[in-house]
């Protein structure tokens, strides 16, 4: 699952801030298929989607930056309104097949509690320093792969066709 659509999907955002940003708006919710009308496209998400569409090459430029380490990636992705690191995470791990998405799903298998990642309305460096560990955990969970093959899997069984 993760080594064929993982690498379509990061190959495809890599390529243009235009398609990049397909990716994070489904990880903000489905504008695709309902655009603007979309009926979840309200409050923080209606911003979210306004901040990606002015601040597209930016963002591109830094989720793709060598430079950059993944917390400051994560901090970053984070700074969209109604992204938090957990959705960043996800973001991260469709673009360049890094750390994961630590969603309720997961955060309930693994036993995490959801304020561990909570970064809104923290001073930078301790922001960062959740960041930080949302990186550390997801690698000692078994990194990006894992977690994305083994949510699937859970998905799967949680919800059969």
């Amino acid at each position: 699952m993760y080594r064929t659509h993982q690498k379509a999907i990061a190959r495809w955002a890599k390529k243009s801030p235009d398609n990049f940003i397909w990716v994070v708006a489904m990880v903000l919710l489905d504008l695709v298929q309902n655009g603007l009308d979309c009926k979840y496209f309200f409050g923080a998400k209606k911003k979210g989607w306004e901040y990606i569409l002015a601040n597209k090459k930016e963002l591109h430029k830094a989720v793709y930056s060598k430079t950059m380490g993944i917390p400051e990636k994560l901090m970053v992705l984070a700074s969209i309104p109604n992204i938090d690191i957990i959705k960043a995470g996800f973001v991260l791990q469709l673009c360049i097949g890094k750390v994961g998405c630590l969603d309720v799903h997961n955060l309930r298998r693994f036993g995490l509690k959801p304020q561990t990642f909570k970064t809104y309305g923290l001073k930078y460096d301790t922001a960062l320093c959740k960041a930080r560990l949302y990186e550390k955990v997801c690698k000692d969970l078994g990194g990006s792969e894992y977690l994305w093959n083994s949510w699937c899997d859970l998905l799967a069984e949680k919800y059969p066709t």
